[in-house]
């Protein structure tokens, strides 16, 4: 299979949150499934971000379908930008197309200037740590102050702390 990473557009607001809701029935039997289930992407902020040129989508070069996305997050601090979401859809995962969003996603920040990227994630899904910790990220301590939004976010939403990890990759100068 072929695809290409693009910046999304308006037209691409339905597909994104289809593809979310999709990637998020992989968590059923995981007990983040309850709060996972009942959140999704709000379609105005995804707008939003959209128009900002912070969401880029993979794109099926045979079909010209969107079969992925990845969100960055600029709102943190200063020279740290996070991963808000990346979903493929399942029937293309294992083709790379995750891998190659998430370089593209740190290799935009990386030329913006931006020192580091962060996200959080479930440390016992492959999907999730495993996957990252594959691409140089590192498990953060929860408790440092640079989390103290994203953990207040999950609060926010019902998340369980004893759930997530926050993990970090330093961005070269």
């Amino acid at each position: 299979m072929s695809f290409h990473v693009q910046r999304a557009t308006a037209a691409h607001i339905d597909v994104i949150c289809e593809i979310e809701r999709e990637a998020v029935q992989l968590f059923r039997d995981h007990p983040a499934w309850r709060f996972y289930a009942r959140l999704s992407i709000p379609k105005d902020l995804l707008a939003e971000e959209i128009r900002r040129g912070f969401v880029w989508v993979a794109v099926d070069e045979a079909s010209g379908d969107v079969v992925g996305f990845v969100w960055l997050d600029v709102a943190l601090h200063g020279d740290v930008v996070g991963v808000a979401e990346i979903d493929v859809l399942p029937a293309f995962h294992r083709r790379g197309i995750g891998s190659a969003l998430l370089e593209h996603a740190c290799a935009w920040a990386q030329e913006k200037g931006y020192r580091r990227i962060d996200l959080g994630t479930l440390p016992d899904v492959p999907w999730n740590a495993p996957f990252y910790a594959r691409h140089g990220f590192v498990v953060a301590d929860k408790n440092d102050p640079a989390y103290a939004y994203a953990r207040e976010r999950d609060h926010e939403n019902g998340f369980p702390d004893e759930l997530r990890v926050f993990m970090s990759r330093t961005l070269a100068a």
